[in-house]
């Protein structure tokens, strides 16, 4: 073997912290991070952020196949997905979360494969309403479309419409006591869930110097799961929600009520293009029959 070099190892960088004169660590304290907060974020505006996206992996989700680009070693399908920090978690432990404001919305959305692909917009119940009334979107094997100029409809050329249903949570750690803001959103199959969730957070009651009374949303805390389902089109995870009891934490109950206000204000917007979770299964899109509706 030959000699160390030694112009190769002054050349390496110092991996020691750097030292006070005299060799004690220079420390930061609490009250030094107190007197600096919020600091590096004064440009910073709503259009800075990503919201994460809580969602459930599937069999054909992209984090699940090793030979796709978001492969994501030990992800499997059933899992919950956290988007921004790549948070995954068994189904069937679960997370829990505090609702703190919910939106019903259509999603537009280009072929699945081809030119034209992608999110295309966010559209509101009322609009999507008007434009079926105008046959300028149409039915088509229980799903929605805006067809071809003479009506018809091919689903590798024409935009898909799809109900959604956006949970604005609170994602919490009941452990840790730590929390961040999600978007939960519901569609295809798991309309139906998100539906039993609104009831079950409608129906609670506490009670109050007047009597019983309605909370707000984020009053309870709720825990997912994630269940395996199937009909004739197909088997995928969906999800299961329950109420477990009242947000405990004031932190918590504070921080969703702020990101609600936030959500009401319009100052919270959905990047629908880093939505990872494709649409459960094979299902049926929900009709204009379905009466009962959030």
């Amino acid at each position: 073997m030959g000699k160390p070099d030694k112009q190769a190892d002054k050349a390496k960088p110092s991996t020691e912290l750097a030292t006070q004169q005299g060799g004690a660590v220079a420390t930061v304290d609490d009250n030094m991070f107190a007197a600096d907060a919020g600091h590096g974020m004064e440009g910073a505006t709503h259009e800075s952020f990503a919201i994460p996206f809580l969602s459930v992996l599937q069999s054909n989700s992209p984090q699940v196949d090793e030979s796709d680009g978001k492969f994501i070693e030990g992800a499997k399908a059933g899992m919950l997905y956290e988007n921004i920090t790549g948070k995954l978690v068994d189904g069937k432990v679960g997370v829990h979360i505090i609702p703190a404001h919910y939106r019903r919305v259509y999603l537009r959305w280009g072929p699945r494969s081809g030119e034209g692909s992608g999110f295309k917009g966010e559209m509101a119940v009322e609009e999507v309403a008007a434009l079926r009334q105008r046959k300028e979107i149409v039915e088509f094997e229980g799903r929605l479309y805006f067809p071809l100029p003479d009506g018809s409809v091919n689903e590798k050329r024409c935009d898909r419409v799809v109900d959604t249903r956006n949970h604005y949570v609170l994602l919490v750690d009941p452990e840790t006591g730590e929390y961040q803001q999600a978007l939960f959103s519901l569609r295809s199959t798991q309309v139906k869930k998100s539906k039993a969730l609104m009831s079950a957070l409608a129906s609670v009651r506490l009670q109050g110097p007047s009597g019983p009374y309605q909370p707000a949303t984020f009053a309870s805390m709720v825990k997912v799961t994630t269940v395996p389902e199937k009909n004739d089109d197909g088997s995928w995870y969906g999800v299961k929600c329950e109420i477990v009891g009242r947000t405990p934490n004031k932190a918590w109950y504070l921080a969703a009520k702020a990101f609600h206000e936030s959500v009401m204000k319009g100052e919270v917007q959905a990047k629908y293009e880093d939505d990872v979770a494709p649409e459960p299964g094979a299902a049926r899109q929900p009709t204009s029959q379905d009466a009962n509706r959030f």
